[in-house]
Formats: structure tokens, C-alpha cells, sequence
């Protein structure tokens, strides 16, 4: 009861000072003078509390009135809240709020400015901080309050009461929402939705209305400037704003001024006041709106313990219920079904005993099956007591069948020690069969190698080679029934999880197979005996020092046919290897696809073990490093071949070269290249020298007396000519390895045939005709072989050929003209019946070749970038030296002059 008169006096006294508001301002009196001066009259009365203080400020709002009063704030109704909640060192400044006589605050001011039982204790919490329990009569000290005697028709007076105060509580009831607390600029006042719903709409008109009036025009006494962002009081113009129409009288000293200067000090503080208790009470308004939220959030917390206290007592009842419950019924049950679980842990313990002995019946079988050679059937077998041993009975029949009469599912016996070895027993049967399986693979795979490489011709695989084409030959049947086979021992292979293993296996076999077909081609000491033992021509061949001397004694054309044969063999036996790759593969995969989940996935794992594309690359590669060797044998014989010979070598190998990157699509090893580059460049180093040499041995023989040219030797100048436009075709059909080898008439035939086969002594170049010699004969034919080398090989030694051509030339020039020349002054000189006019024409003709090799060479560096030819001004100078040596030849033949 005294909770509830507590709580409710607040309110009534709000509501009395809501009508107060109403009352005309107060007049001020001298009893007003100084807030220090104030009557106890004056104070609050003995039951007053916060709201009385804070509602108390409305009824003294009018800022007309008051800003005449002369001194602080007119009365003590006009208290600041503000001040209400400031320490005690400001009260003591200003002096205690309540009278010393006071009985109804008296107590100590540390806990709240106000005295005992106010409702700032409670909200500011100043005595106890556990502020979330409801306060009890400890927190609060019970007020004694006086018994009223009611008289018998209060009930009416109440109601009367009520509805004469209902418009103010409308008022209050809109007011109290934190929601218009930060209105100090323009007030929007939003409507209540239960306030809304409990009024009519001329009601909420009403109020709203006068609330907006009330505040608005309490706002409207504050001038604009102080809410401006920007307000600053240094600011002269705002000081200026803020004094208005005061006078300070800051310029004069007198008695009178000072007096005159406190009251404008006096009216100004008393202007400021006045705003700020303004402010200060549209605060306390809306601050005021929620304190009895407090209130209601406390009985809550009260009525949640309440109820967490019956539900842990109701929980305790329920435990102690399922306690006994769990002796009377649970533990009979958990009895019972011990039991029933022990005799069916029995009963699987008897089905495992019987599906153990399966296993071990079954393996005898197979192993009877193994041993007489059924491998099929016993393979079949190792798969079906696998399942058994597993516990699978999901894809095999046969498992099904025997187990289905048996109660329980089946076990996994793969952890059970006793099957152990019964278990390594079936995985190196399966292991034995998939080996002759994988051994079966590998024959039938090696002998269509071979069968593949017989039926192909020579020339057919030249062609190939040297066109790049594919192989168009159609399928034979004998294909589609090789497939047949592979596919049959893939399965089998699949089964006994061998695949991966067979796959390696071939792998190891057809790199054996392409050695062996490079041994089958190599030179072989004659044997006297019809058959040797094989372990004797194993070590022969693997004897270095022998194999080496055997490939030295062979001739060019026994070396190059032995390279053609290993090239175009090894080339078949790849192009065949490429097509076994594509087949086993796909036959591999599409039978994993169709075997069981469990095999399947196993077998997905080796998916990348199914390729033999790793060992194709590693056959090539070991093709290429044993035939570089080879050729690496005969590095100098070879360096000392014909021209045309040397071509062929280069065509073989280039051939083979381009087709192990047609097939691999990228460069293995780099090495039978790097050996093929190092050839050419000791040909060129040996081709120079064995030219000079021959230069040198013709010239000191030259008698420089005509000589018969014959038609193939025209038919190479023409060819020579042609050159600078475009490459001859006799030129480049050196490098077709379909055609037979030829020897050239000049280079093949003696002085006296060739004598025989031609009737002209002269060598036609474009439209000019020179008288032959045979050091030009022979000069020309070096010339020509270097163009054609030019011509053929890589663009790489275009400038090594070019400087080779210009050195022979100089060679020829300073070598026949030292050959006719006195050791005294260096001229010319008819020495043993030498005829100067032939060697006139031969350096004539050799100065046109020059012009020849210097337009070829310019074409050459026209069609690859990389090169570049030697200026037109080395040119120059050698058709220089021709030129000058020709003068010196007609000077000494020339005939005397006329007497």
C-alpha cells in the first residue's frame, strides 16, 4: 500500500502543477529580491519529490514576466533540474535546497541533493548499485503517511477530479516518449498510437495545438542565433547579438556608472538564466516521460524470478520422478536387452564362423583351378571370394546365392588374423595371372609392331617421311581382330587390378624392341658357323671398340643405307606405337567404366598410369641418343664425303629429326641436332680445305690450253646462272631419299671419257662465252657444290659457304697468276708454253661468277632475316683484283707496237 501511494503521489502532484500552469504569471515582489533571501515559505512542502521539483518549473515558464525580476531566478518553483543533479560542491556554493528546520529531508546529502526517499537515489543509484533488484524497504525507508478519513461520496469527487485533470494527463501521457527530447530546433510532435486509438480526432487536434503553442512559444523567446552551428561568443558580432539593447557602460568610471554597470551585469545574468532554464525544462519534460519504465522494468525482473523458481522446482519434481521410473521399468528393460543382444552377437558369431569356412572351401577350389591351368575360371574365383572375404554381397550373384538363406548381413573378415594368409595367397595368385596376362598383351602388341613394319615398303615410309603425311592406309580385318584380343586381356587385367602393371610392362618392351631395331641394322662380323650363340653376338655388339671399327669399315652408301633402314623402321614402329596408345586407351577406359564401383574406383586412380605416351617419348629419346653416337663414330669420314653424298646423310637425318617432333609434338632431346650441327660445321671446315688443296695440285698443273667442256658441265653453269632468281631443281632433288644416288658425269668419269662426251672447248655464262681451261672446269664445280649446300642446308651457315666461295676465288686469282709470274718484278711471263690469253679468259670467267654468287647470296639474305650478306664494296674489290690481274695477262701477250 505504502509502494503504491509512493508511486502514485508524483503523478497527482504533476497533474496539480499542470493546472498551475494555467494561473497567471507571478507579479514579483521584494520578497523575489535574491535567491538567498528565499522564505521558507518558499520551499517545497514536506512530501514533495523530483516530479514536484521538475513539473514545477511549467507553472513559472513565462519568460515575459520573469525577465523583469532583478536578480537570479525569481522563485524556488523555478528550480533547475539541472542543478538537482550537479555534486554536492555546487550546493554548497549556493546554499542547501530545504531549510535547516526541515524534517522531512533531514538526513545526509551525500547520497542525494534532495534529502532521504527521493526518486534520484533511486534512479541515480547513489546508496546500492545492485539497482537491478526491485527496491526493498531497506533501499527505500518507509514514509509514515497521515490517515485520511474518507468521506462517502469520494468515488464521485474522484471521477470529477478526473475528468477535470483528463486533458492535462492527455497532455502528460503525450510528453512522456523520449522520442521529442532532441527538439531544440523545430518541433515535430508525432502522435501516440494508444493515444490515438483511445481519442477522438478533435481531441488529438486540440492538444496537439495547444502543446505546440506551449512550446513554441516558449522557444520563441530565445532568439535564433544561439541554435545556429556556427555560434561563437569571441565573435564580436555574436557578443554584440547576445547584449542586445544592455548597456554595460564600459567608458565611463564614476559611482553612478558602477552601479548602473551591476544592474546591466545583474539584467543580462538574469536574461541568460532565463534561456537557460528554457532549455533546462524541455529537458526535464521529456526526461521525466520514462521514469516510471524504471518501475515497470523491475516488477518484470520480479515476476521472471518468481516463475524460474517454480520451473527449478517443478524440474526437481520431474527428476526425482524419472528416477524412480528408471529403477522400476528402465533397468529391467536395459536387462532384457543385454540379453537379446548377447544371443545375437552369438548368432553372428556362428555365421562368421560359417562364412569363414566358406572362404577357406572356396579358396581350395581355386587353388585347383590354378594349378591346372583353368586361369579364367580361377581368376573368376579370386574375385568371387573377395566379395566374401569384403562382406559385398551387393554385385556379385554368386555371393547372393549362397548367403541368402543366412540372417544377418554379411561381416568384413578382412581384419580377422586367421584369413591372413589366405588373403596374400589370393593377391599373388591374382598377381601370377595378371603377369601372364600382361605377358600375353605384350606379345600380341610387339608382333603387330613388327607385322606393321614388314608390310611397309621402303619408299612408301621414305615418302612419308619427307612429305609429313599421315599414314591414310585403311584398317585391315586383322586390326579389328587384334582389337578383339586387347580388349579381352584388358578385362581379365581389370579384374585381377593388373592394368597398371601391364601397361608398364609394354612400355619397357617396345623401348627394347626399338633398341633392337637398331642393333638388327648394325654392322655384324662374318661368322664361318650357320648359327652363333646369342650371348656371344650380345657381347659383340656391346663391345664399344669392335661396334666402332665395324661402322668405320663401312662405306658411305653401306652407312647411309644402314641409316635410311633404322630411320624408316623406327618410324613405322612409332607411327604404330601412336596408334596402340589411342586404342589401349580407350579400350581401358571404357571397360572401367563397366566394371564394379569398388574395382572402378580403384581404377580411376591409375588413369594417368594408362598412357604409354611417357614411354613413347622415352623411346624416341633413346633412339636419338644411340644413333647420335653412331653417327658421332664416323664424324670424320663423314666430314669427307662428295657433296651430293653429304646432302643425303643431312636428308636422313633431318627426316627422322622432323618426324619424332611430328609425333611427340615437341623437342625430347636436343642432342642428335646439336650432333647433326656439329657435322655440318666440320664439313664446311674440311670442304674448304680439301677445295684448296685440289685448287692448288690443278693450277701447278694447268698448261692453260683449252679444254673440252661436255653438255653436263654447260647444263650445271646454266643452272649457276639460273640461281640468282630461283633454286634449280637439280639442286634441290639432291635431298629426295626416294631417288637413287647418281654420280655426276664429270665428277664420276675420267679425263679421256669426258674428253670423249664433249666436242666444245668454250663455257657459255648468261651471253658471254669463255675458252675452258681445266682449272676453271674444276673451280667451277667446287663453286657449284658450295650453292648447292647453300642452297639445301640450314640458313644458319649461309655466311661460312658465302666466304668460302669469295676465299676460293681470291685463292684461284693469287695462286694462277704467282704460277706465271717472274720472281723479279711479279709480271707475267710465258713459262713452258703456257698460253696467258686462256688464263685471261679463266679469270674473266670467274670474275662473272662472282657477280652470280653475289646475286644468290643477296636472294638468300632476302628470304631469311637472320642473314646478312657481305656488302656490295668486298664484291668490288675482288672484281678489283680480277680486273687487275686481266690487265697484267694482256699487257705481257699484248703484240709490240707498230714501226
Amino acid at each position: 500500500m505504502q509502494d503504491n501511494a509512493l508511486r502514485d503521489a508524483p503523478v497527482i502532484r504533476h497533474e496539480q502543477s499542470l493546472m498551475q500552469e494555467r494561473t497567471p504569471p507571478i507579479v514579483r515582489t521584494p520578497q523575489f529580491q535574491r535567491r538567498d533571501n528565499m522564505s521558507p515559505s518558499a520551499r517545497t512542502d514536506d512530501n514533495a519529490s523530483l516530479n514536484d521539483d521538475l513539473l514545477s518549473v511549467n507553472s513559472s515558464t513565462n519568460r515575459t514576466e520573469r525577465s523583469r525580476f532583478p536578480s537570479g531566478r525569481p522563485s524556488m518553483d523555478s528550480m533547475s533540474f539541472r542543478q538537482s543533479f550537479e555534486s554536492s560542491s555546487v550546493w554548497g556554493r549556493q546554499g542547501k535546497l530545504y531549510a535547516l528546520g526541515s524534517e522531512a529531508h533531514s538526513g545526509s546529502m551525500d547520497f542525494s541533493p534532495l534529502g532521504n526517499n527521493s526518486i534520484y537515489e533511486i534512479v541515480m543509484n547513489t546508496r546500492r548499485k545492485n539497482w537491478l533488484r526491485r527496491p526493498t524497504t531497506e533501499d527505500i525507508p518507509p514514509v509514515i503517511l497521515s490517515k485520511n478519513e474518507l468521506e462517502n461520496d469520494w468515488k464521485n469527487k474522484i471521477g470529477d477530479y478526473v475528468n477535470t485533470i483528463q486533458q492535462d494527463y492527455a497532455v502528460f501521457e503525450r510528453m512522456n516518449d523520449l522520442k521529442h527530447a532532441n527538439g531544440l530546433g523545430p518541433l515535430n510532435l508525432t502522435h501516440l498510437d494508444s493515444y490515438e486509438l483511445s481519442h477522438s480526432p478533435g481531441e488529438l487536434e486540440e492538444v496537439d495545438n495547444f502543446l505546440m503553442k506551449e512550446k513554441v512559444g516558449t522557444l520563441m523567446s530565445i532568439p535564433e542565433f544561439y541554435f545556429e552551428e556556427d555560434f561563437k561568443l569571441d565573435d564580436p558580432r555574436t557578443f554584440r547579438k547576445v547584449l542586445d539593447d544592455i548597456d554595460l557602460h564600459l567608458d565611463s568610471v564614476d559611482e553612478d556608472s558602477t552601479f548602473q554597470r551591476s544592474e546591466a551585469y545583474q539584467e543580462l545574468n538574469e536574461r541568460l538564466n532565463a534561456y537557460l532554464d528554457t532549455i533546462e525544462t524541455l529537458l526535464v519534460t521529456e526526461i521525466s516521460k520514462s521514469s516510471h519504465k524504471f518501475f515497470d522494468a523491475l516488477e518484470d525482473v520480479d515476476k521472471i524470478e518468481e516463475k524460474a523458481l517454480q520451473t527449478v522446482n517443478k524440474l526437481d519434481q520431474v527428476s526425482k520422478y524419472m528416477q524412480e521410473y528408471d529403477q522400476k521399468y528402465i533397468l529391467f528393460r536395459i536387462q532384457v536387452l543385454r540379453k537379446m543382444i548377447k544371443r545375437k552377437n552369438l548368432e553372428k558369431l556362428e555365421q562368421g564362423l560359417l562364412q569363414v569356412k566358406k572362404v577357406v572351401q572356396l579358396t581350395n577350389e581355386m587353388r585347383d583351378l590354378y594349378n591346372n591351368g583353368n586361369l579364367n575360371d580361377a581368376l573368376d574365383m579370386i574375385d568371387f571370394i573377395d566379395h566374401l572375404i569384403k562382406g559385398d554381397d551387393t554385385n556379385d550373384k554368386k555371393v547372393q546365392e549362397i548367403t541368402r538363406e543366412w540372417p544377418y548381413k554379411l561381416l568384413d573378415l578382412r581384419s580377422v588374423p586367421a584369413l591372413a594368409s589366405t588373403r596374400e595367397f589370393l593377391t599373388n595368385v591374382a598377381i601370377e595371372i595378371g603377369g601372364t596376362y600382361s605377358k600375353q598383351m605384350c606379345d600380341i602388341l610387339i608382333e603387330d609392331i613388327r607385322m606393321h613394319c614388314d608390310s611397309v615398303s621402303l619408299n612408301e615410309t621414305l615418302e612419308r617421311l619427307q612429305s609429313g603425311k599421315t599414314d591414310k592406309r585403311k584398317d585391315k580385318e586383322s586390326d579389328f581382330t587384334f582389337i578383339e584380343k586387347i580388349e579381352e586381356l584388358i578385362s581379365k587385367l581389370i579384374k585381377c587390378e593388373e592394368l597398371a602393371s601391364a601397361f608398364k610392362l609394354y612400355e619397357d618392351q617396345f623401348i627394347v624392341e626399338l633398341k633392337n631395331i637398331i642393333k638388327e641394322y648394325l654392322p655384324k662380323e662374318p661368322e664361318n658357323e650357320e648359327t652363333a650363340d646369342r650371348s656371344m653376338e650380345l657381347r659383340s655388339a656391346a663391345t664399344g671398340s669392335k661396334l666402332s671399327r665395324l661402322i668405320k669399315a663401312q662405306t658411305p652408301v653401306e652407312f647411309q643405307e644402314m641409316l635410311v633402314n633404322i630411320f624408316t623402321r623406327e618410324s613405322d614402329a612409332l607411327r604404330r606405337l601412336g596408334k596402340h596408345q589411342k586404342v589401349l586407351l580407350d579400350i581401358a577406359l571404357k571397360l572401367i567404366s563397366t566394371q564394379s564401383s569398388d574395382n572402378a574406383e580403384n581404377s580411376h586412380n591409375m588413369i594417368m598410369q594408362l598412357d604409354i605416351r611417357s614411354g613413347i617419348n622415352e623411346g624416341i629419346r633413346t633412339i636419338q641418343l644411340r644413333m647420335g653416337k653412331i653417327i658421332s663414330v664416323r664424324r670424320d669420314i663423314t666430314a669427307k664425303l662428295r657433296f651430293d653424298h653429304f646432302l643425303r646423310f643431312y636428308s636422313i637425318c633431318v627426316s627422322f629429326i622432323r618426324e619424332c617432333e611430328y609425333i611427340t609434338g615437341e623437342v625430347l632431346t636436343a642432342y642428335l641436332v646439336d650432333v647433326l650441327t656439329m657435322q655440318i660445321k666440320n664439313y664446311a671446315t674440311s670442304l674448304k680445305a680439301v677445295s684448296l688443296g685440289t685448287m692448288k695440285v690443278t693450277i701447278e698443273q694447268e698448261m692453260w690450253v683449252p679444254y673440252i667442256v661436255g653438255s653436263e658441265l654447260q647444263h650445271e653453269v646454266n643452272d649457276i646462272v639460273s640461281c640468282i632468281d630461283l633454286d634449280p631443281l637439280d639442286w634441290t632433288s639432291l635431298m629426295d631419299l626416294t631417288k637413287p644416288l647418281q654420280l655426276s658425269e664429270t665428277d664420276g668419269s675420267t679425263k679421256e671419257e669426258r674428253t670423249q662426251k664433249g666436242h666444245k672447248k668454250s663455257v657459255v655464262v648468261s651471253d658471254k662465252t669463255f675458252v675452258a681451261s681445266n682449272a676453271l672446269l674444276v673451280t667451277i664445280q667446287i663453286i657449284r657444290s658450295i650453292l648447292v649446300l647453300s642452297t639445301n642446308l640450314p640458313p644458319h651457315f649461309l655466311p661460312t659457304f658465302e666466304k668460302m666461295c669469295l676465299d676460293l676465288l681470291r685463292y684461284f686469282n693469287s695462286r694462277a697468276m704467282a704460277s706465271v709470274s717472274s720472281p723479279a718484278d711479279g709480271n707475267p711471263t710465258s713459262k713452258g708454253g703456257k698460253n696467258l690469253s686462256i688464263m685471261g679468259e679463266s679469270l674473266d670467267c670467274l670474275a662473272e661468277f662472282a657477280s652470280l654468287i653475289q646475286g644468290f647470296y643477296q636472294r638468300m639474305g632476302n628470304n631469311y632475316k637472320d642473314f646478312t650478306p657481305f656488302p656490295s664494296t668486298t664484291y668490288s674489290q675482288l672484281l678489283h683484283q680480277f680486273q687487275t690481274s686481266s690487265d697484267k695477262l694482256y699487257q705481257a701477250h699484248a703484240p709490240p707496237p707498230p714501226v
